[in-house]
Order: C-alpha cells, then structure tokens, then sequence
C-alpha cells in the first residue's frame, strides 16, 4: 500500500539524477523491495523540505509480517514514534528547520496476504527558516535500525541535483558539490 500524499517537489525525481552510484549495477532501482536497503528522496525549495523515505519494513523492526507477539507490537510502535518524530534526520542547526507534517503508512492491510513484502513510506515536511544552511544532511537511522545497510538518497536543492548512498560508516551527505 502507498502512502497517497501528494509532494509535489519529491515529484521532480521522475527525471534521472546526472549524479550516479559508482556501481550501478549494485543499487537498487527506486523503490524495489530489498532488504537492507532503502530509498530516500529529498527536496528543497525556498523555505521547505519535503523528503520521502522507502524501506522493507525489516529493515526497521526485523520481521516484515504484521506484529502478533507484545515484543512485535512494541518495535513497531517505537519504529513508528521514531520515524514521525523526525530525529533519525539530523539537519543542520543553523538552518533552523521544524517538522511540520509527517505521514506514515501501514505496512499491513487488513486484507492482505501476511506473507507479502511490507514496506513502509514516510513523508515529512520542514520549514527552515534559513535554508541557505542547508549544506548537509545526516542520517542517523543506521542507529536505530540494525536490517539496513544502505540508503540510496536522490536530492533537489536549487538549482542543483545529485544522488548517494549512505551507510553505517558514511552516514552524510552534501546538497552541493564540493569545491
């Protein structure tokens, strides 16, 4: 199931990204189910942010079926307070941003095979109130979600497009080209 949220500025990553992985034949397309890995798509214009963030629900609390056990309910619950809450995404200070509106859907239909791929889809919005510091973007997620190895990140800022890929050990990156 996806998310419905209409992010208009996220919409401009239906046009490739001149900025690719070394190893393509390595990366995940956008939005492919594999474990381990997640796709996040990130925004800005003017003063807002938009990102939207893709992952096998795995990745995040270590089983992909519909939480049964106290133990399972749990680790969703503390997924989910953690993903809306934003602090997985450390943003520079200087650019002063505030979360404004999150939505995060359910990776588990009523209706729904329990053995089907879960995914789970974030959108966040944030008005900065300098957005010229916005320079640099830090994921802390790896922190909080032992199943994910990587995050193969898209990014609009100005003018200016690129693409990553985090891991544990490079968990960074730059809205513009170094210099």
């Amino acid at each position: 199931m996806r998310c419905h949220t209409v992010i208009p500025l996220l919409a401009v990553f239906s046009i490739p990204v001149t900025a690719v992985a070394a190893e393509p034949a390595q990366s995940s397309s956008h939005g492919a189910h594999v474990h381990g890995q997640a796709q996040l798509s990130f925004a800005t214009d003017a003063q807002q942010v938009e990102l939207l963030l893709e992952s096998p629900v795995v990745n995040l609390v270590g089983f992909e079926h519909a939480p049964g056990s106290a133990a399972e309910k749990a680790a969703w619950q503390q997924s989910q307070t953690l993903l809306q809450s934003g602090q997985w995404l450390q943003l520079p200070a200087a650019a002063n941003c505030q979360l404004q509106q999150q939505q995060l859907n359910e990776p588990w239909s009523k209706s729904a095979d329990p053995h089907h791929h879960a995914d789970v889809e974030l959108s966040l919005t944030y008005q900065c109130s300098t957005p010229a510091a916005l320079t640099e973007v830090r994921l802390d997620l790896f922190r909080h979600a032992a199943d994910l190895h990587q995050v193969d990140v898209q990014w609009v800022s100005g003018q200016q497009q690129g693409a990553a890929t985090l891991t544990p050990k490079q968990r960074e990156f730059r809205l513009a080209p170094a210099n």
